[in-house]
């Protein structure tokens, strides 16, 4: 696999691990990990929430104090398939581990605060199979190409997500499931696309692609988010369609509060992402 192609690769893990984090709920300060797992409820909740607000405000309090989960996911990427797990910690600032399979090979991603860490199938450089990416940097073309697609990686305040989300979408439906064994919530709601503006790529969704569905005529898209009686994320998921094709993800959290130690991979096997 050339360089472009290994770009291209750097670009849809990336993505895919802003859409991981803003699936779940959090706040607070950054933590490495947290205090060991706590242990869900099988009981949904007596009685729903009738907004956003009040649903963000429950979820901040609660995933606060836990600090760190493991994650499944599954997604799909304008036909390019996916499925990883991992763990994260999440406050101000996001740490994030995570395996990857795509139609590439297995890839890892580690994320510590705003340097994103890429292994890819094959090395890049002799020796090395880890990319490092500074999300900061802005003259870096894949960095500026992804834009505001990371900030929620960055950030990893899936709170943020949710006060995001209160200002384009509502909840439009509410109904008990069974999810993983778990008795939850899902909470259904409906985002207004001429109500996103700039707020697209701090939820994770590529901007450009946002704008093709404005022109082409699509007014909504859902979302839905899975809680439990203790008020913890148990899934996430969305499904946006782009043209003759959907990029669709759905993330399944667990293990709140376990503990969770991330480090970055030994420099000597580390090589720089070039410039141009």
């Amino acid at each position: 696999m050339g360089f472009f192609g290994k770009s291209r690769l750097f670009a849809a893990v990336a993505v895919a691990a802003a859409l991981t984090l803003t699936g779940c709920s959090g706040g607070g300060t950054p933590q490495s990990g947290g205090t060991g797992a706590s242990q869900p409820t099988n009981e949904a909740k007596k009685s729903a929430f009738d907004t956003l607000r009040g649903l963000t405000d429950a979820v901040k309090a609660k995933s606060t104090s836990a600090k760190s989960a493991h994650f499944t996911l599954t997604g799909d990427m304008a036909g390019q398939s996916m499925t990883g797990e991992g763990d994260f910690t999440f406050g101000g600032t996001a740490n994030m581990q995570m395996s990857m399979k795509t139609p590439d090979g297995e890839v890892s991603v580690r994320l510590l605060d705003s340097i994103m860490y890429i292994k890819t199938p094959t090395e890049v450089e002799p020796g090395k199979s880890w990319v490092k990416l500074d999300l900061t940097d802005k003259d870096n073309p894949l960095v500026a190409m992804l834009g505001k697609s990371l900030d929620s990686a960055r950030q990893a305040d899936p709170t943020a997500t949710l006060e995001q989300l209160a200002d384009v979408s509502e909840i439009t439906a509410v109904k008990a499931e069974e999810v993983n064994g778990q008795q939850t919530t899902r909470y259904t709601l409906t985002v207004d696309v001429t109500k996103l503006g700039g707020k697209a790529g701090e939820l994770g969704m590529d901007e450009a692609a946002v704008a093709q569905l404005g022109t082409a005529g699509v007014k909504t898209f859902p979302a839905d988010i899975w809680i439990n009686g203790d008020d913890l994320p148990v899934r996430y998921a969305m499904e946006l369609p782009v043209g003759a094709k959907k990029v669709t993800m759905k993330v399944d959290y667990t293990d709140w509060g376990k503990t969770v130690d991330i480090a970055a991979p030994p420099a000597a096997e580390v090589a720089e992402l070039p410039a141009g």
